[in-house]
């Protein structure tokens, strides 16, 4: 009688870890081929994988990788957005809350300032986010 061969993986459980200098938990292009061309090197010769379920692989690779290049044009987008809506507020007179001690900040704006990507408000020497600002007049 001829038993069939049992492949398994044992191991253990690791929880993430929240320290900043860890390895990046995506799995990227050259990480997924080396995985496929390592589980089709090391298949069970008695029962290969089916064609279809690589096909299937490729096609899911295929799709996260695509959805991965629409995240990152979003977030471009939406730093472009913010930048134009910051940029659209040069020259319109602005109030906000967001001073040092909570008082009332009201001023033209002077120019827009970007700081990591962010875009600021700059009216007279004061340094405002625009999610900070409650009321935009001519």
């Amino acid at each position: 009688m001829i038993s069939e061969p049992t492949f398994g993986i044992s191991g253990s459980v690791v929880p993430p870890s929240s320290d900043s200098t860890s390895a990046p938990r995506e799995l990227g292009k050259d990480a997924f081929l080396n995985l496929l061309v390592t589980q089709i090197r090391f298949q069970d010769p008695l029962a290969p994988l089916e064609d279809r379920e690589f096909i299937a692989q490729l096609a899911q690779f295929s799709s996260l990788e695509q959805m991965q290049y629409v995240n990152d044009n979003l977030v471009v987008l939406a730093q472009m957005q913010a930048i134009s809506q910051a940029a659209s507020l040069i020259g319109k007179h602005v109030t906000t809350k967001a001073g040092a001690n909570g008082e009332t900040i009201s001023g033209l704006v002077d120019a827009v300032l970007f700081e990591g990507g962010q875009p600021w408000l700059m009216v007279g020497d004061d340094k405002i986010n625009p999610s900070d600002v409650t009321r935009v007049e001519p």
